[in-house]
């Protein structure tokens, strides 16, 4: 697992005909081609390695995604519970590129509720994730929007990792929103 910023580029147009079928020049005006399409809409999304969130599923960090931008702005997101409050050693939640660890970002609480309470104070710190809400045992994470929410990491590990159920179960928050969609032809 690595970190990188998503960037994008303005989109851009080219004039790319394509034909619906050949043409016949003998026929005169009626052999000409048909035009099926004669434009392609696309954008360049470059990652720019090392830095912002960490992510998960894409080791390499470098490249390229192309598409457009599609759909509204909105939060990613994820949910949390805290399923048992028997913590037997460090237990850490990553959330994009934080990392919150039992006794030392939040305090294990004397029930599963308590410990909600405090996990969502320390998430609810965060810069990017201030939205958050809890209805103990449950807390609703409220993550950055778009296609850089939805690689986010969101997962838990060290000893007592089970006791942290994490939705959806990805390892990633999820419907983060403009999405990269797919180049348009027109």
């Amino acid at each position: 697992m690595g970190k990188y910023a998503l960037s994008a580029q303005a989109p851009f147009t080219l004039i790319a005909p394509v034909l619906q079928s050949g043409s016949d020049p003998s026929l005169g005006p009626a052999g000409n081609p048909q035009i099926k399409w004669s434009t392609f809409t696309q954008q360049f999304f470059p990652k720019v390695p090392g830095r912002g969130p960490y992510v998960v599923g894409d080791p390499g960090q470098r490249g390229t995604d192309i598409g457009l931008l599609a759909g509204t702005r909105a939060a990613s997101g994820g949910t949390i519970t805290v399923a048992s409050n028997t913590f037997l050693g460090p237990t850490t939640l990553r959330l994009g590129r934080y990392t919150l660890t039992t006794g030392v970002d939040f305090a294990v609480g004397a029930t599963a509720n308590d410990t909600a309470t405090n996990l969502h104070a320390a998430i609810a710190a965060l810069p990017e994730y201030a939205g958050s809400t809890v209805v103990a045992p449950v807390i609703t994470v409220v993550g950055p929007p778009g296609p850089g929410g939805n690689v986010a990491a969101f997962h838990a590990e060290g000893v007592s990792a089970g006791n942290l159920t994490l939705a959806p179960a990805t390892d990633r928050l999820a419907g983060g929103q403009p999405v990269i969609g797919p180049p348009t032809l027109g």
